[in-house]
C-alpha cells in the first residue's frame, strides 16, 4: 500500500525533550523525600494536569505544592524550576525531525505542558521545525480529551488518516488511534525513531 503519511505530529516531554521521573529522583540535589512524597501521593495527577491545562500558573501550582508536601514554598519553587531544566533535547529525536522537514513532511507538536515550561524551550531550534505547535495550556484542554485533537485537525486541516502521531503515554496513543490517526508508542527510543522512519517511508 502506498505511504499515505503527510504529517507527523511529536509529543514534548518524553519524545523531543526528556521527562524521565526516575531521572528527576536521581539527579534532584534537593531533599529527595519531597518528589518520592509527590509522587507517591498523587500531586501530578491532581494538581499538574491543571497546570498543563492552563488553569493554574506557577505560582498557583507551587502553593498547592507547598500546601500538599508540607513543605515551603520556595523549596517548591525550587523543585519545579529544577523540573523545567532538566528538560533537554533527546538528540535522536531532533535529528529526525530535521530529517522528516527536508523531506517535506508537514510537523507539528501537541503536548500537555504549562505556558511557563513552553516559554521556556520554545526558542530551541528543534521548535523551527514544527509549522503548528499545539500547546494544551494555551488551549485550555489536555490529552487524552479528544477536543485537543481537533484543534490540531481543524486548526491546519489535518487529515487523520495522512497523520502520524508520536507520544510516550498510552492513553494519548489511544485516544489518537480512536480518531483514525496512526500511531507510535514512544518507549523505547531508539526503536520508535526508527518505526517513525519506516512509517515516512
Amino acid at each position: 500500500m502506498e505511504n499515505m503519511i503527510k504529517n507527523v505530529v511529536f509529543d514534548l516531554g518524553g519524545v523531543v525533550v526528556d521527562w524521565s521521573p526516575e531521572r528527576l529522583l536521581a539527579t534532584y540535589p534537593g531533599d529527595k523525600e519531597l518528589p518520592v512524597a509527590l509522587f507517591k501521593k498523587g500531586f501530578f495527577q491532581q494538581y499538574w494536569s491543571e497546570f498543563d491545562r492552563g488553569t493554574i500558573t506557577q505560582a498557583e501550582m507551587v502553593i498547592a505544592m507547598s500546601d500538599f508536601a508540607g513543605r515551603t514554598y520556595a523549596e517548591c519553587w525550587d523543585f519545579v524550576e529544577f523540573i523545567k531544566h532538566t528538560l533537554d533535547n533527546l538528540p535522536a529525536t531532533c535529528e529526525l525531525i530535521e530529517e522528516l522537514s527536508e523531506r517535506g513532511f508537514r510537523l507539528f507538536c501537541l503536548s500537555n505542558m504549562s505556558v511557563e515550561y513552553y516559554d521556556y524551550l520554545k526558542d530551541r531550534k528543534v521548535f523551527s521545525f514544527f509549522e503548528g505547535r499545539i500547546i494544551s495550556a494555551l488551549e485550555h484542554t489536555i490529552k487524552p480529551e479528544k477536543e485537543i485533537y481537533q484543534i490540531l485537525f481543524d486548526r491546519y486541516h489535518l487529515v487523520p488518516e495522512e497523520t502520524l502521531f508520536v507520544d510516550d503515554l498510552i492513553a494519548n496513543i489511544e485516544a489518537a488511534h480512536a480518531l483514525g490517526i496512526q500511531t507510535v508508542h514512544f518507549t523505547d527510543r531508539i526503536a520508535a525513531v526508527e518505526k517513525i522512519r519506516e512509517l515516512t517511508k
